[in-house]
């Protein structure tokens, strides 16, 4: 123990200056949903994320007692820093102060920096089940109400559209949520949210919001790991059968790769769709873990009443899944809750010391058949009643090595892969291989494998990942995916493949700035705008983005924020597409007076094809990641005002785009007649 007080001595003196350097500011989080907003095609659902993080930013992580599957929800860790913290416990008994991280050599100054923010070092207390009273005492009531709203009238409004399409309410969303939290054992509340445009009681909607979701969760009572009631997601393996919720994939952080096991959780957000509802549990015998679970909901699809030879008797199929969760108009109220849908299925998970395999399986009913119309591109796609998922998953750590997988299967027998190794080359170089093989006949509806797109079918791959700190303040994180679509895809009538390469470098100058530079490249094939009578050939796409990112602070309460932006877009048809975009942020705490000040003026010209995405910093619980197309200014005023400390919040924020080159924003019923276009967002916050 000798040693490890002068390592601890050391620390210490290292952590007076470490401390310093730190900028108080959760960029780690604003890079990654920046990330995953740049790979999706699709509006994500970010409360969930947010959730967890804020809560270990309010109730920090213990490292001398988180398990692993504690550690895999601090999205910044990867396995291999899991893999050390919970070896230098082993080996060096508990943690005396957070710095001792600086120890370990998969940990470089940001990484500490980034996870800073989420976890703390304490004696290891007893765990023991909490009585009613220490539950009422304890437990901590949250209360958020929320409205949002455009300041510009949208086509949906006006009776410039068909009746049946004109939007029934007013153009505010409201927002309400309800959670009771007893440390991170019991959980249940409920959420409600209107949507702009949707009806609000009256003769449309006669329930007030739109949505309602309630959800209990209950952990660690006797045999049972968890316990959940009401709405809750489902998350195994790799994905490839089962995986609700947002899902990480391609990102800045190139080693975390791996989906973290979570089984049964509660589901609080406002996506309407991809979730469960009834009820589940996980029990837990040695270190064999059961779970088991079944959800009945009704979900929006397009219905088709087809005739038969019996003039009495018609067919019911959908022609579609509507996702969107908006019921706005006549014509989307008409899909509303239209189609029943009745799942259930289980896992079975053994874990032994550093090694864990698990198996599940899945199957899902709807209440009427999809039959979607068949086009080449989409002949492969899930069509009928029922579906039918069932996987093997594994994960192992030997030495230096980390190896994890998936392999699944549909009910018609075609199959999913999904394997990876990683591995630590030396002390400050790690490197990720992952190849992946989606069968182009593979369905699975709630899947959310690795991969490129958002569906887990047809799709081959593989990943090559690598992090690297040649020197104790700059880490070196690239990867390379080249990627493959045995059958043809949506705008791209052929089989074809592409290319993604990424590369950052971030470096800690000083005790004041930090900054980073970026350089990205996609390379994707669609169809050529060209007119063909014969079939339409492919062509490659790519694009190219360049980005240098510095944050500095100029005192205790103040934090500024740079970034300037370049993309370029390019196909052997068109002539080159350029975009630009520069922004400054302020950050501003009253040193004197609860108020924070997050704001932001941006310039930007791009094209539609080089458009660049940038997170911005919004009301707790909400998020703004918009794309930043055309030419104009875009800026932007959140903030916080606490009027009773511990127990009432403001939030007040104002978004506005001022495009120069157009007159009309938008299209279709969100069209904008004029040039600018503004958001509100005030919230309430009640603690008690």
């Amino acid at each position: 123990m000798k040693a490890k007080n002068i390592i601890i001595v050391t620390v210490f003196m290292l952590a007076a200056l470490f401390s310093n350097a730190q900028i108080p500011d959760k960029e780690a989080i604003n890079n990654l949903i920046e990330d995953i907003a740049e790979s999706s095609d699709e509006e994500l659902d970010y409360t969930q994320l947010y959730e967890d993080l804020y809560y270990y930013a309010q109730n920090p992580l213990n490292l001398n007692t988180a398990t692993r599957e504690d550690l895999e929800k601090i999205q910044f860790l990867n396995d291999f820093q899991i893999e050390d913290i919970l070896e230098y416990r082993r080996t060096a008994g508990e943690m005396k102060t957070i710095y001792e991280l600086q120890m370990l050599e998969s940990f470089s100054a940001e990484d500490i920096r980034n996870i800073l923010p989420f976890v703390t070092v304490a004696p290891e207390s007893k765990q023991s089940i909490p009585e009613i009273k220490d539950i009422l005492h304890y437990g901590k009531n949250t209360l958020f109400l929320r409205t949002q709203f455009l300041l510009q009238q949208q086509k949906g409004y006006t009776d410039e559209v068909d009746i049946d399409k004109q939007y029934l309410g007013n153009r505010l969303k409201y927002y309400t949520r309800y959670q009771f939290q007893y440390k991170q054992k019991l959980k249940f509340g409920f959420t409600a949210e209107k949507d702009p445009g949707e009806a609000f009681f009256g003769t449309y909607e006669k329930q007030g919001f739109d949505y309602y979701s309630a959800h209990f969760e209950a952990k660690n009572i006797g045999k049972f790991k968890v316990i959940t009631l009401g709405d809750y997601q489902v998350r195994f393996g790799q994905g490839l059968i089962a995986w609700t919720g947002l899902t990480q994939g391609k990102s800045s952080y190139v080693m975390s790769i791996k989906k973290k096991y979570d089984g049964l959780r509660k589901y609080s957000s406002t996506d309407e769709n991809k979730f469960m509802r009834g009820a589940g549990a996980t029990v837990k015998l040695g270190e064999t873990e059961i779970t088991g679970f079944t959800s009945f909901k009704y979900i929006d699809g397009n219905i088709d009443l087809t005739d038969t030879t019996d003039t009495e008797t018609e067919i019911e199929s959908i022609t579609s899944f509507q996702t969107t969760g908006l019921h706005r108009s006549i014509s989307e109220l008409q899909d509303k809750h239209s189609v029943s849908e009745f799942i259930y299925g289980g896992n079975v998970n053994w874990r032994h010391k550093s090694f864990r395999i698990g198996a599940s399986f899945i199957q899902y009913f709807f209440g009427s058949e999809l039959n979607k119309d068949i086009r080449p591109y989409n002949m492969f796609d899930f069509r009928g009643d029922n579906g039918l998922n069932a996987s093997i998953d594994y994960q192992y750590s030997f030495k230096n090595f980390y190896f994890f997988g998936e392999e699944a299967i549909d009910k018609n027998g075609a199959a999913a892969f999904l394997n990876s190794v990683q591995v630590k080359l030396a002390p400050q170089f790690s490197l990720a291989l992952l190849h992946r093989n989606y069968a182009k006949n593979y369905t699975a509806y709630y899947a959310a494998g690795f991969g490129e797109q958002s569906k887990t079918s047809n799709e081959k791959g593989m990943y090559f990942g690598t992090e690297m700190h040649p020197v104790r303040k700059l880490t070196v994180s690239a990867y390379f995916d080249a990627y493959s679509f045995p059958w043809l895809k949506f705008g791209t009538y052929a089989p074809s493949e592409g290319v993604d390469i990424f590369t950052q470098a971030n470096y800690d100058f000083n005790r004041y700035i930090n900054a980073y530079i970026r350089y990205k490249q996609e390379t994707k094939y669609r169809n050529s705008s060209y007119d063909y009578t014969g079939a339409v050939p492919v062509i490659p796409a790519e694009k190219k983005q360049l980005r240098f990112h510095i944050n500095y602070r100029l005192s205790k309460n103040l934090i500024l924020k740079n970034r300037i932006e370049y993309a370029q877009y390019e196909t052997p048809e068109t002539e080159t597409e350029n975009g630009w975009m520069i922004f400054q942020d302020i950050n501003y705490m009253l040193p004197a007076f609860p108020l924070k000040i997050n704001a932001r003026i941006a310039f930007f010209d791009a094209s539609y094809n080089a458009r660049i995405y940038a997170y911005e910093n919004d009301i707790l619980y909400g998020y703004s990641i918009p794309a930043y197309s055309g030419q104009g200014i875009r800026t932007y005023l959140t903030l916080k005002y606490t009027v009773i400390k511990d127990f009432i919040d403001i939030w007040l924020r104002f978004a506005n785009f001022a495009y120069a080159d157009r007159d009309v924003i938008g299209s279709g019923y969100d069209e904008i007649q004029g040039s600018n276009k503004s958001e509100v967002k005030f919230q309430i916050r009640f603690k008690f």
